[in-house]
């Protein structure tokens, strides 16, 4: 009973607010249904994100582990070659060979021996390129647009120019030391059997390397070279010949200069083949640099070569830089001959050459 002598009321359980009315609040359930509404949109929204995400990493996961081991990740980065540009096959038909091995010296001491060293190159050692093949030069080997490479009697090269040249007035042939850059007469210009005399103004651009200068020989090997010999620390004009057929090392006699050969200067090489006295000489800027005795020269069938020579049935030792002045004679010059032209600038030697190119 109540205070009051009522009967007592009705009570709710403690937690909850007391009842103030019998009719419900619309209101305020709906918007409880809203919020409960939105709270379950936003669950959803979110719970599908994260099953996309691990779908995709499960995807890429997936793609990683099944790419081949070869594959790069991405794209590698291209490097330009090393040694410059390819050389291209000459014309003419003529397939250059690699450089070829190192080959034996003379003594160097006014008598050469017949050089009996490992290999017999061309240019007496590595030297046919110290990097294992011909160097394309800054041009590529290319002609000049508008300048024909023409040389009467000559079958030039694709690489071959001919014009002017930096320090000489007459015409010049210039090469890059590659395997396109020659002239070739493709018939014998010179006797071996008898006396002659080859000269001609070069400039060499090559620091190092066997570089012919003018040459003659047939398809196995050269019976003569003008040119510049390089392997180890020897570096030196020469002039040499082959005194047998057979093409060997032990039948090579060589004349060399008494100084190391240049770079970038015009120089005079003349290179006498004297049959009565058996001997070969050397000459370079007029003066006598060495001469040897030989039995004689192998002839041979091959043409004249420019910038090139004929080497165990290769071609190798092509000259980088300019050629100009060159002149043949069917006997051998004398010294003061020699000297005579040396005053020229290399253009005349008192008597009228055999053949001749890039004269003025």
């Amino acid at each position: 009973m109540t205070a009051d002598g009522g009967r007592p009321g009705p009570r709710g359980p403690a937690h909850l607010p007391p009842v103030s009315s019998a009719t419900p609040d619309w209101a305020a359930l709906a918007e409880a249904r809203e919020r409960e509404e939105r709270r379950r949109r936003a669950l959803r929204v979110g719970g599908g994100a994260l099953a996309v995400a691990v779908v995709a990493g499960l995807v890429a996961g997936a793609l990683l582990l099944t790419r081949p081991s070869t594959t790069p990740l991405a794209a590698p980065t291209g490097t330009a070659q090393p040694d410059g540009p390819a050389p291209a096959t000459p014309t003419g038909g003529d397939t250059p060979g690699a450089a070829p091995a190192p080959a034996p010296t003379g003594n160097g001491t006014g008598t050469a021996a017949p050089t009996t060293g490992p290999t017999g190159s061309p240019s007496a050692g590595p030297s046919a390129s110290r990097s294992g093949k011909a160097t394309a030069g800054p041009s590529g080997g290319k002609q000049p647009a508008g300048t024909p490479a023409t040389l009467p009697g000559m079958v030039l090269g694709g690489g071959a120019t001919i014009g002017r040249a930096e320090g000489r007035t007459g015409p010049a042939m210039t090469l890059y030391g590659n395997a396109v850059g020659w002239a070739d007469s493709q018939a014998p210009v010179v006797d071996t059997t008898r006396s002659f005399t080859v000269s001609a103004m070069v400039r060499n651009n090559a620091p190092t390397g066997g570089r012919a200068v003018v040459t003659q020989g047939g398809d196995s090997y050269y019976s003569f070279y003008l040119g510049r010999d390089d392997w180890g620390t020897h570096n030196q004009w020469v002039f040499k010949v082959q005194t047998a057929a057979g093409a060997q090392d032990s039948t090579t006699y060589q004349a060399f200069s008494t100084a190391p050969a240049t770079t970038g200067r015009w120089t005079l090489l003349t290179g006498v083949y004297d049959a009565s006295a058996k001997k070969i000489l050397l000459y370079v800027n007029g003066q006598l640099q060495q001469s040897t005795p030989v039995t004689g020269i192998w002839q041979t069938t091959g043409g004249l070569q420019l910038g090139r020579v004929r080497y165990q049935s290769q071609w190798t030792d092509f000259w980088d830089g300019a050629i100009s002045d060159v002149q043949v004679w069917d006997r051998a010059l004398s010294a003061s001959a020699v000297g005579r032209l040396q005053g020229s600038g290399g253009t005349t030697a008192g008597t009228a050459p055999e053949r001749s190119w890039l004269l003025p």
